[in-house]
């Protein structure tokens, strides 16, 4: 059975090896002093009551594909009021099903995931933890939250920030979409829905497409264009890392405004559009976004290569927690 608990209201690693040893003899230290004192069950005057680990907190997600990875600043200081405490020896993660407008109830209950030991998934150049949660499922929305434990066996609060999260389908390598009027125009269009599957034959009865792409004499250029009037489209601008390849996770949400008027726009390298899709039959509101890797404009082969993610919980703009290791502004070029 799970265990579960209540949210109330209320460098290098060797350095990181040295810090612990030292904080390893405060237990020792403690014992003995209880042990002079005489403490005992009967008698509280003399016994020290241990502090409990302070919060942890910058506790932050980033989206994956049935998965989530949770990230929390290291605790490797001690201000328990001016007091010394035993070391951290490991965290402690938790999850519940995300209920929106319950976020504030102080009952709400968390189950166990599992543990970070002390000097466990630690990236030294961040000064984070993390833990990645595999069992979370595409089109689910969680709520994490995460506890220090020190080696006394004394465990903090919950963490404070309101941390939630939807794992959401997205291509792992590149997909090639082609040029509408060119022979392989059945690989032209795309529709979200279909996720792997997504390449359709935007001319054919009836089709799903969702959006399509084709060669613009005029403009001399690829233009992607919404295939009816219940999709919307925009250009969110390029996202790019410094070695020039696209940043897909600069984007973690869709806009609600700032739409093309005319749903057709010049497809660029490194450029990501996000995409609203109304369903009237089902009655829902899905996003989802794109970010194109490469533009083939040649006049034997016309197509892209795009990154695509999909929101498969109705309206929610959630595209992908972005994570915090994002590029210096040196090496990126945010949204104009």
């Amino acid at each position: 059975m799970n265990k579960m608990i209540t949210k109330n209201s209320n460098s290098d690693r060797q350095q990181h090896k040295t810090r612990r040893f030292t904080r390893l003899l405060l237990p020792v230290i403690v014992v003995a002093a209880l042990g002079l004192a005489g403490c005992s069950e009967d008698d509280c005057v003399n016994c020290v009551e241990l502090e409990p680990p302070v919060v942890p907190t910058g506790v932050h997600s980033i989206s994956g594909d049935d998965y989530v990875e949770v990230r929390w600043i290291e605790i490797s200081y001690h201000p328990y009021q001016g007091t010394e405490s035993p070391s951290i020896d490991h965290y402690n993660v938790y999850r519940r099903v995300f209920n929106e407008g319950d976020e504030n109830n102080p009952d709400r209950a968390f189950d166990y995931l599992g543990e970070v030991s002390w000097d466990e998934n630690y990236i030294s150049t961040l000064g984070l933890h993390y833990f990645e949660d595999w069992n979370a499922v595409n089109g689910e929305w969680y709520e994490y939250a995460v506890a220090a434990v020190n080696e006394a066996g004394v465990s903090s609060a919950l963490s404070f920030e309101l941390v939630t999260d939807a794992p959401l389908p997205m291509s792992l390598d590149p997909v090639e979409i082609f040029d509408a009027g060119s022979s392989l125009a059945d690989r032209s269009g795309w529709d979200f829905s279909r996720e792997d599957q997504g390449r359709v034959d935007p001319n054919a009865p009836a089709t799903t497409a969702d959006i399509r792409v084709f060669w613009d004499d005029l403009r001399g250029a690829m233009m992607v264009e919404a295939m009816n009037a219940d999709v919307r489209i925009q250009d969110f601008g390029v996202f790019s890392h410094g070695d020039g390849t696209l940043w897909f996770e600069g984007v973690s949400a869709a806009p609600w405004d700032g739409w093309s008027a005319i749903g057709v726009l010049e497809l660029v390298q490194n450029h990501i559009y996000v995409v609203e899709i109304w369903d009237e039959g089902a009655g829902r509101l899905n996003y989802a976004k794109m970010g194109v890797t490469e533009v083939l404009d040649g006049t034997a082969t016309r197509s892209i290569f795009m990154h695509w993610a999909y929101q498969t919980i109705d309206g929610l703009p959630e595209l992908i927690v972005q994570p915090a290791t994002d590029p210096t502004p040196e090496s990126l070029v945010l949204r104009f």
